[in-house]
């Protein structure tokens, strides 16, 4: 029997995650320098993790790093468009090859992920509903079969999780949301793929244009 070791989170990614958080809801603002001696004494690690937690959230665009010196670079409304267009052209690509490849595979993940939001919308929980949006998303690349399409998804994936997170955290109704996910796996379901590529086109820009205005009216004072 071939089995694939459970992988843990490494000091560095368990550092860039809550350092994401803080930056995702403005708890520290654009343009705060970052030592990592303080952040180690911080967080309690050595400057180990620190620095590949920089790494991290550097090649995810929220960290400046030049040399020895690193800056927070926050979430502008440039930021927001850049991976809301980035989250179209990569889940485009995967719905539609998933739909053609394995839409069985796809269809139970999507299945999966609605049941999860189901239980967030009864609960109230918008950490638990971006958790599961995530899911529905990433069931496009478990069935696409594209590795190297997958590990881009993957990169940016908790960026775009975080955003998703912060912003719903004022949500008072996740209902309205859950709606649209199953229209998106309605139009899937039936299988042809230009209604359902063209509903996720609209279904992304909405998300785009919430996310930009819960930045704009939450996120865009001072940070305390």
């Amino acid at each position: 029997m071939q089995i694939t070791p459970i992988k843990q989170d490494s000091l560095g990614e368990q550092v860039a995650r809550e350092l994401r958080h803080l930056i995702a809801t403005r708890r520290v603002a654009g343009g705060t320098p970052v030592v990592e001696e303080a952040l180690a004494n911080q967080f309690g690690v050595s400057r180990g993790p620190v620095r590949d937690a920089l790494k991290i959230l550097a090649a995810e665009g929220l960290v400046t790093v030049r040399g020895r010196r690193a800056e927070i670079r926050g979430l502008t409304e440039k930021d927001i468009d850049e991976l809301f267009s980035l989250r179209h052209m990569l889940e485009s690509t995967a719905l539609g090859l998933a739909m053609d490849r394995d839409p069985d595979t796809l269809l139970a993940g999507l299945e999966a992920a609605l049941r999860q939001m189901e239980a967030a919308v009864t609960t109230g929980g918008a950490e638990a509903f971006a958790q599961a949006d995530s899911r529905f998303h990433s069931s496009f690349f478990l069935a696409a079969g594209h590795s190297r399409l997958t590990a881009i998804w993957a990169q940016y994936r908790p960026s775009i999780e975080m955003v998703l997170r912060s912003s719903r955290e004022t949500y008072q109704d996740l209902a309205p949301s859950i709606g649209s996910h199953y229209t998106l796996a309605d139009l899937i379901r039936a299988g042809d793929p230009g209604p359902a590529l063209h509903e996720l086109t609209e279904h992304l820009d909405n998300a785009r244009r919430r996310v930009r205005t819960f930045y704009a009216a939450e996120v865009a004072a001072p940070a305390s």
